[in-house]
């Protein structure tokens, strides 16, 4: 999984490093969510990932040869499922300490 140096402090040139491995589904949690967040607020990564996507995501339909159908070309929904995915692993983490908390005070009731 890739990780970047300094997530809080990322500036463009950062971000722009992360496309690849975020397109390929690389990034740390903490990654994605920086990445994601910057996305959200720079309008010039924005239109620069979208030209990324395209370009890479064109060069791999043409080197598998893959069926059109099964072509996408949607950089947007791949910031929305990562947005998606991020949420989803949040909810997950937050029910985890919860239990973990109800645990812990029933260990401690028995007692």
């Amino acid at each position: 999984m890739f990780s970047a140096k300094g997530v809080d402090h990322m500036t463009c040139k950062d971000i722009q490093k992360l496309f690849i491995p975020f397109i390929d589904d690389k990034l740390s949690v903490s990654d994605l969510d920086a990445f994601l967040n910057h996305m959200n607020t720079c309008k010039e990564c924005r239109e620069e990932y979208d030209i990324y996507y395209t370009v890479i995501m064109g060069m791999r339909y043409l080197d598998e040869r893959q069926n059109i159908s099964e072509f996408k070309l949607d950089s947007a929904q791949k910031l929305r499922s990562a947005a998606d995915y991020l949420l989803k692993y949040r909810i997950l983490r937050l029910e985890k300490y919860i239990l973990l908390a109800v645990l812990c005070i029933g260990v401690v009731l028995l007692f």
